[in-house]
């Protein structure tokens, strides 16, 4: 028989198998996104019921089988309560969740993703930052992670610093209003601008530290948006839900 396995990470989504069993969707530090099985979960006296479902954080052991794992045992350090009795905070946290489940990949070290769904959930829990704003942070940084996001720290054209500009969703790129004086593209800002950049390279650590105006969040969220169009093959359901639930 394979020896069991141990992984850190959270589980991603889960659905009922049969009568009794569950598959869970996990994102572990060490093997990346994995699919196992969850035997006599919705049994009321199955001690991995509660301990495998949607939002759970901690260390899991599973069991090789023949064509799948096992959840043989389940040690949760987190369960984020506060987000899975709040409607809005759950249509945002089954958001970045799906979003980490598409970008997680498999058989590989996903420490770095793991980490950041894990920052962000407890930003989401954070009620001193607006829900908007750590949507967009975790969006921006995972494009990043993924090297999907543009470089808009200098201008297009001229390849100087960009201190202010407008960004081109066609190119996905952006112009400095030197080289670009007419109103052609999406203007941003100063502020705007050093968000993005902030977001792009400071490290996890950092990621929620920090404010915007609302103008300078409509900024983020454009280009955001414009992006995940970019490289989106399907828009999450989750995401459709979302805008119903906040627009």
């Amino acid at each position: 028989m394979a020896a069991e396995i141990i992984v850190n990470g959270i589980i991603l989504s889960g659905m009922p198998i049969g009568e009794a069993d569950k598959r869970v969707v996990i994102l572990t530090k060490e093997m990346g996104r994995m699919s196992a099985f969850v035997r006599g979960a919705k049994r009321m006296t199955s001690p991995l019921g509660a301990r495998t479902r949607t939002f759970a954080f901690g260390q899991f052991t599973l069991s090789p089988g023949r064509n799948a794992y096992t959840v043989a045992r389940a040690e949760i350090s987190e369960y984020f309560e506060d987000i899975v009795k709040d409607v809005e905070k759950t249509a945002y946290g089954c958001y970045f969740l799906e979003l980490a489940q598409d970008f997680a990949r498999e058989n590989t070290d996903e420490s770095e993703l793991t980490e950041l769904v894990y920052r962000t959930l407890k930003a989401l829990s954070d009620e001193r930052i607006a829900h908007q704003l750590t949507r967009r942070v975790f969006e921006l940084k995972l494009l990043q992670m993924n090297g999907l996001s543009p470089d808009l720290s200098v201008c297009c054209v001229c390849r100087k610093p960009l201190v202010e500009g407008r960004f081109k969703p066609s190119l996905m790129q952006a112009v400095c209003t030197d080289c670009e004086p007419e109103d052609k593209g999406f203007y941003l800002s100063r502020s705007a601008l050093y968000a993005y950049n902030f977001i792009r390279t400071t490290r996890l650590q950092s990621l929620y530290t920090f404010a915007v105006r609302d103008d300078v969040l409509s900024q983020l969220s454009y280009v955001s948006d414009r992006i995940l169009m970019h490289v989106w093959d399907r828009e999450p359901e989750s995401r459709k839900m979302l805008e119903v639930l906040i627009n």
